[in-house]
């Protein structure tokens, strides 16, 4: 039997640490090694955030490779929030990022994207 580690599939991150004004790019992620379209949970930790400081975080994705990708997908704006947050996201194209913008001054966060591992050939879809 394997483990819950076994099972799942981190495909990107922002790791966790006070960030300036400035826009922050992840890295892109092929979904075809991971048996796309299956859903992904996006999970953001928000810490400390200066008093005029805001967060806005965007998932995109194209056809093609290549960054910047033009489909935003799923754009979380004003993040004002200390805390987690969680949200579901089915991608429809084959390339994703993450893309966070800091703004007016700083935040601590951090971005996660985590994925159910497809093995065996098991590379259905899911809903």
């Amino acid at each position: 039997m394997r483990d819950l580690a076994e099972n799942l599939a981190v495909l990107d991150t922002l790791d966790a640490e006070q960030r300036a004004n400035a826009e922050y790019d992840g890295g892109e992620v092929d979904l075809a090694d991971y048996g796309y379209p299956r859903k992904i949970l996006v999970c953001i930790s928000v810490g400390a955030i200066s008093a005029t400081g805001t967060l806005n975080i965007d998932i995109e994705s194209a056809d093609t490779s290549g960054l910047p990708h033009a489909n935003t997908d799923v754009s979380l704006n004003e993040m004002a929030a200390v805390g987690h947050q969680y949200y579901e996201y089915k991608p429809t194209r084959r390339y994703i990022n993450i893309e966070a913008v800091v703004a007016n001054d700083t935040v601590d966060f951090a971005v996660i994207l985590i994925m159910e591992h497809c093995r065996f050939g098991n590379r259905g879809s899911d809903d």
